[in-house]
């Protein structure tokens, strides 16, 4: 690679300045970068964000390498160059004319099978939803694998093993993106100073990516292979902050743990392998602290003709309902739910890489090629946290079930185990009754949410929820005639403890009245609830619609491709045989 390419070539619009510097931000370990060629005003950009960089010297702590597209020979002839001997983690921005998302597998099977695998951070800088659409220059990122390990397991020695155990961080392309997605995901969802547990974690990539991108405390790998717990620990070194370690073990009995060791649990593409994943399950269920969460994957009904999995590893067949009903049988209830496509494979060939969130309450109402979970033990509600014991509450409303809705609420006030939730439950079950003009049972739950919540206010982390919502409940009862709309707005901090919109309440939904909808108060737009619900619906099947199709044309345009392939065949065949008709008649002649 030549640093002085032509300047066209690496001029990029200020958006996209903004962008790569902002990837590069979200990714650049501390201490000193070494940056080979530039992008017009990334590196000022760097050095304004405070960012030291050296061009040649001293040691960096990483490398910013910004390349023009090239063959194979020519990117394998750069890497030393780049690097001059240094082993430190690698961010690589491809420029040129001609760029397409399908060049990311060349640069990444270069890289790797120069002895580098993809940096556990590599989402920072090309997230998984991004991947089939190139808006920019190609962002990848690299660590170097250890130099014991690579002596001991070359890629060579990956193949063997390949059918059940694969270290992602090592293979190209779109499975290897989809698997790592995934841990990328449920680190989001681990807590400063947890206890993770990574059941039948493989060869262990996935647990180091959890060490390396969360503040866990510490993390124990699982597998009932030796080789994957042997290549883990000498591949996946701990980070500085947490206790990282493999061992080998069932997944069906994790007797080596003690009750409530564990505050959050991954097992990905795990369920299906197991004779009787009821038991994972079941240990997980134990093993888990309070509010402890457990972050799962299966793939999303793969059967064949038969109604079999053709996949001779996986012992069975799941969808939705079974998914569902399996946690819920376990002691677990489903917070979050996803339908994840890859591409490539077996189902849906031609779908581009996607992470969509689904409804938990209801089933999919589209197609996916996995299945992913986060679910937590069910009864447990962590204090303060994103998703609470009002969440099945707050669904029913949003889906107009208001009876079950208001059930679901009394049998919260009832339940005094949780110090808030009583006095929570109560505030949203007065605004229930005041949306439905009930303003005597609304005063009735009011004084109950204010008294319940009184004996919060000794505590220092629930003071600010408590004193919060006391507020409102004494300003609602101070003034029962003003619309519940207004005292949302005027305690926004209460509203948000309630997991309410402080504006505009979706709540509206349970008396169908109209909702105003606009961009500015002069122009607002009547519709009923009924009708905005309507409009949603329609929304989300157009753009299932969209996808279907989009997907169907890409696949036709694969098939006129192969047919035209299939046409060149054949004339050269017809062309051949010709020749050969000639031949024979020369020589019969």
């Amino acid at each position: 690679m030549s640093d002085t390419v032509k300047a066209t070539d690496r001029t990029l619009a200020p958006a996209l300045q903004r962008f790569v510097v902002e990837r590069l931000l979200s990714w650049l370990p501390p201490g000193t970068v070494r940056l080979s060629g530039d992008i017009d005003g990334v590196r000022d950009a760097l050095l304004g964000a405070g960012v030291s960089i050296q061009v040649e010297g001293e040691f960096a702590s990483a490398v910013v390498a910004i390349a023009d597209e090239q063959d194979e020979h020519s990117a394998l002839a750069s890497i030393p160059k780049w690097l001059e001997g240094r082993r430190v983690p690698v961010c690589v921005i491809i420029v040129g004319q001609g760029l397409d998302s399908s060049r990311r597998v060349f640069w990444e099977k270069v890289w790797i099978s120069a002895g580098w695998r993809k940096h556990p951070l590599v989402e920072m800088v090309a997230p998984y939803g991004e991947l089939d659409t190139l808006t920019g220059p190609l962002m990848l990122a690299f660590e170097p694998v250890p130099p014991e390990a690579l002596e001991r397991y070359p890629l060579a020695a990956l193949v063997a093993e390949r059918d059940l155990h694969t270290d992602m961080t090592r293979e190209a392309g779109r499975r290897s993106d989809a698997h790592m997605t995934r841990y990328a995901q449920a680190g989001q969802f681990i807590k400063d100073g947890d206890r993770v547990i990574d059941v039948a974690c493989g060869l262990g990539y996935g647990t180091y990516q959890l060490a390396r991108m969360t503040r866990a405390s510490s993390l124990l790998g699982i597998d009932a292979s030796d080789y994957a717990a042997s290549y883990a620990m000498v591949n996946f070194p701990a980070p500085p902050h947490a206790a990282l370690r493999f061992s080998v073990g069932d997944a069906q009995e994790l007797a080596s743990l003690a009750d409530g060791s564990i505050d959050f649990a991954v097992s990905v593409e795990t369920l299906e392998h197991l004779p009787e994943p009821d038991l994972l399950l079941s240990e997980l269920h134990r093993v888990l602290a309070p509010g402890g969460r457990v972050y799962a994957s299966v793939p999303n009904d793969w059967s064949d003709d038969t109604g079999e999995d053709p996949n001779p590893f996986h012992f069975h067949v799941y969808d939705w309902p079974r998914l569902h009903a399996q946690f819920q049988r376990n002691g677990f209830t489903i917070e979050k739910a996803w339908l994840q496509d890859a591409g490539g494979g077996q189902k849906r060939h031609f779908a581009l890489r996607s992470m969509l969130e689904i409804d938990p309450l209801t089933r999919p109402s589209s197609d996916g090629e996995w299945l992913l979970v986060l679910a937590r033990r069910s009864g447990d509600v962590e204090r303060g946290g994103e998703d609470d014991a009002l969440a099945i509450s707050r669904s029913l409303l949003l889906s107009g079930q208001a009876e079950a809705a208001i059930a679901s609420l009394e049998e919260l006030v009832a339940d005094r185990s949780l110090p808030l939730t009583p006095g929570l439950a109560s505030g949203l079950l007065a605004i229930v009754h005041a949306r439905a003009g009930h303003q005597d049972r609304a005063a009735t739950a009011w004084t109950n949410c204010a008294d319940f919540l009184r004996p919060s206010l000794d505590d220092v982390q629930l003071r600010p929820i408590a004193s919060s919502v006391i507020a409102l409940a004494y300003a609602a009862l101070g003034n029962p005639e003003k619309p519940v709309t207004s005292l949302l707005l005027n305690h926004a901090e209460a509203a948000s403890c309630l997991r309410l919109p402080s504006s505009v309440s979706h709540y509206d939904d349970l008396r169908d009245r109209s909702v105003l909808v606009g961009d500015t108060a002069d122009e607002p737009l009547n519709m009923t609830a009924s009708a905005v619900r309507s409009t949603v619906e329609a929304k989300i099947w157009l753009a299932e619609k969209y996808a279907e199709h989009t997907s169907r044309i890409a696949e036709l345009e694969s098939y006129t491709a192969e047919l035209e392939i299939a046409r060149r065949w054949l004339d050269g065949q017809f062309h051949e045989l010709t020749e050969q008709v000639k031949q024979l008649r020369k020589a019969s002649s």
